[in-house]
């Protein structure tokens, strides 16, 4: 499908939901996965998720927990450094911010080609830092694993449906009689969840609009082929429309490294010979998802970095180390969005409140904004404010 077919197509999914909730929820899993649950429901039983818990190999679970444990003490530290309240004085006019969490919000877990424990943590975690209340997690039917339950429980989610798509979106933006409409959307998605996720912005919030997934490479002529080959690998084996480019300052490695890699994989790759000072213009031009600086002295060119999800620093540092273990969440903005946008993090999560405290005896402000009103003909904005330092208040000013 084009855009414009999948847009119509996003649409009446949607407006399906949105007038016939749990029926029309019901129908899609049948036509898209094939099962009947209209009896069963689609909300996930805490015994489903105690047992998949259960089955989950020790091992396995040492690794989910260490990766949990580290994106945890990463976005509390975040969290740590935002001031909760903010404010200042002068001229007896008290003003500052203070941030509140969202309180409801559907994480999307996607299926794709594989399903991802993964995604659950780094999408939930920085949420249940920044304090949301409530967090519903969707995620396809053939994604329910128990790597995934298990990271679910993990993360202390109860609410799980097993409904993903379109129709994932519709049902947490408006809401049926079994899955309560959130107040916000996050977490990444096909071409048609993103679409489905643009059309219901503005009645929910959501987090961005994540494509198919890409990395930078800036390599110099030292590095490793091999370290080079694997990386861009993981890029590609994500999806076959995932972008990888390579930039690097030396036409040998270049061509070991092409020679090393699938022809495949050649076809998602975009390799230019330049400097390594060139390589960061270009690279703040296409403003990737995940940027690697498989240099030497990366720190030279780290201070001209603009525009990128994440930054991987050094030989020893892929991009699966912000994948899986790191600490910064996965979800990062794509296909050039770096230039305006962020990854999602703790800030995703709160919202940003003005406050504003005058003095009965700050008249000069009263005043300012008493003429301010008047030139653009708000007469009612002018008389709020002059009610507050005209003494006495005209008489003739009430019955205006």
């Amino acid at each position: 499908m084009n855009a414009k077919q999948i847009s119509t197509y996003v649409s009446d999914i949607i407006e399906d939901i949105k007038n016939n909730g749990d029926k029309a929820v019901f129908k899609y899993l049948k036509k898209f996965d094939s099962i009947d649950l209209s009896k069963k429901g689609y909300r996930v039983s805490q015994k489903v998720i105690d047992d998949a818990a259960k089955c989950v190999p020790k091992q396995l679970k040492n690794v989910i927990k260490s990766s949990y444990l580290n994106i945890l003490a990463y976005h509390k530290y975040e969290r740590s450094q935002i001031k909760k309240r903010w404010n200042y004085v002068k001229n007896g006019l008290k003003v500052g911010q203070f941030y509140t969490p969202v309180e409801s919000v559907g994480i999307y877990v996607p299926g794709g080609r594989f399903p991802y424990p993964s995604t659950v943590i780094m999408t939930a975690v920085p949420a249940i830092v920044a304090g949301v209340k409530r967090i519903a997690m969707v995620t396809p039917l053939k994604n329910m694993n128990n790597a995934v339950l298990f990271s679910a429980k993990l993360c202390g989610i109860k609410e799980i449906y097993c409904i993903g798509g379109v129709m994932a979106v519709g049902a947490l933006a408006y809401g049926t009689k079994t899955l309560k409409k959130v107040d916000m959307i996050a977490g990444p998605g096909n071409a048609y969840v993103n679409e489905a996720k643009r059309q219901v912005f503005g009645y929910v919030g959501i987090d961005s609009l994540a494509g198919p997934t890409e990395v930078a490479i800036i390599a110099d002529r030292d590095v490793p082929a091999d370290y080079v080959v694997a990386d861009i690998m993981a890029q590609v084996e994500h999806d076959p429309l995932a972008k990888t480019y390579l930039l690097c300052e030396s036409t040998e490695k270049i061509s070991e490294i092409e020679k090393l890699l699938p022809k495949e994989a050649l076809k998602q790759l975009r390799t230019e010979l330049c400097s390594l000072s060139k390589a960061v213009d270009i690279v703040n031009n296409i403003a990737p998802e995940h940027l690697e600086l498989l240099v030497k002295n990366y720190q030279i060119l780290l201070k001209s970095v603009r525009n990128a999800g994440a930054v991987f620093v050094g030989y020893q540092t892929p991009t699966a180390s912000g994948d899986y273990w790191a600490g910064p969440s996965h979800v990062l903005p794509t296909n050039g969005s770096a230039k305006f946008s962020s990854g999602l993090s703790v800030m995703t999560f709160l919202k940003r409140s003005a406050h504003i405290k005058m003095s009965k005896n700050n008249k000069k402000a009263y005043k300012t904004i008493a003429d301010f009103a008047q030139s653009e003909s708000m007469q009612y904005h002018k008389k709020s404010a002059e009610v507050r330092y005209l003494v006495p208040y005209p008489v003739f000013l009430h019955r205006m």
